[in-house]
């Protein structure tokens, strides 16, 4: 596995399980362990937040008003800025035995962004696991016309164009860490996820694995010290509104949160099976809050024990010189 000397850290946890430092290429490294008792590591690069952001030809020739407003309006990392940004990171996690791609890899759904996500991920990394985020369903990003599509059809262009399914992608890596993708733009989850889903566990449960569960969006946390949370409690800090105050439930705030009390009834019930699933599932890892965080989700095994499960929030690989998680399964 690859490896950098610390420039200098910025976090490091009392246990050593999570450790945030820059390289010498000038990238934020966030190592995070998950303890498990494998005889041999394994590493899973987690990169959230590309925001991969540019129109081409084609989308110049279709000319669709929402997506020439947007490509006048929205200036943050245009014309593809983060493509140097993603192969600097890319790179250093190009030796890891799973990468995972965790949503708003696409700034909006127009013909440049895919081609940049065609050329640099899809060409370069067939076996990735790439989950959506919230960014990719919409083709208005600060543009003035509204959107010209329902959401469906957008979504029936984005099943139509990804390398695997949408809403629900698992990759079992070196026979031991099940790494289970799902969408969940908005704070929902889908009845396909839940069927899938059940039928993952029991072989986890049957075969031995570990679960991590990865998400754009984190998840709530059942646990009520995340009530009134502060952006002062966050690693490193980044976008000041990124994120609501009752990480809990969402309740306090008014906020929907993935599987707090404003979820739909499926979003609750596929919700309810990763956190009452912590003898198999050992970890939660999200983006889209554009900040360092970490809660502990409290969680239950089947037999009814409490077990706190970690989540682990990544900011955005688009800032700086770049940000990436490796997880190390140990």
């Amino acid at each position: 596995m690859k490896t950098a000397a610390h420039l200098q850290d910025i976090y490091r946890n009392e246990d050593g399980s999570d450790i945030l430092y820059t390289i010498e290429e000038g990238v934020y490294v966030r190592d995070v362990v998950i303890r498990a008792g494998l005889e041999e590591e394994i590493c899973i690069g987690h990169l959230s937040d590309i925001h991969f952001n540019a129109c081409n030809q084609q989308d110049f020739d279709e000319a669709d008003p929402v997506v020439m407003s947007t490509y006048e309006h929205r200036h943050w990392l245009a014309n593809g800025y983060t493509v140097p940004i993603a192969q600097r990171c890319f790179a250093f996690l190009d030796d890891a035995d799973q990468i995972v791609l965790n949503g708003d890899t696409l700034d909006y759904l127009s013909h440049g962004c895919m081609e940049l996500m065609d050329r640099e991920v899809w060409e370069k990394y067939p076996g990735i696991l790439a989950t959506l985020g919230g960014h990719e369903v919409a083709r208005r990003m600060e543009g003035k016309v509204p959107e010209n599509t329902a959401r469906e059809e957008r979504l029936a262009i984005l099943e139509a164009y990804w390398r695997h399914n949408i809403y629900y992608e698992a990759k079992l890596v070196k026979n031991k860490v099940l790494c289970i993708g799902l969408f969940n733009d908005q704070a929902y989850l889908y009845p396909i996820q839940k069927q899938k889903l059940e039928k993952d566990l029991a072989l986890a449960r049957e075969k031995g694995y570990i679960v991590l569960i990865f998400g754009h969006e984190p998840f709530a946390t059942g646990n009520p010290a995340h009530t009134n949370y502060s952006q002062d409690q966050a690693i490193l800090k980044g976008d000041p509104t990124g994120f609501p105050r009752d990480m809990c439930s969402g309740e306090k705030s008014g906020s929907r949160i993935t599987g707090g009390v404003l979820c739909n009834d499926i979003t609750k019930e596929v919700y309810q099976m990763i956190v009452n699933s912590a003898d198999v599932v050992k970890g939660i890892f999200a983006g889209h809050y554009h900040n360092h965080l970490y809660f502990d989700v409290i969680g239950h095994t089947p037999a009814g024990e409490e077990v706190i499960i970690p989540q682990y929030v990544n900011t955005a690989t688009a800032y700086n010189n770049g940000h990436i998680m490796r997880i190390l399964v140990k």
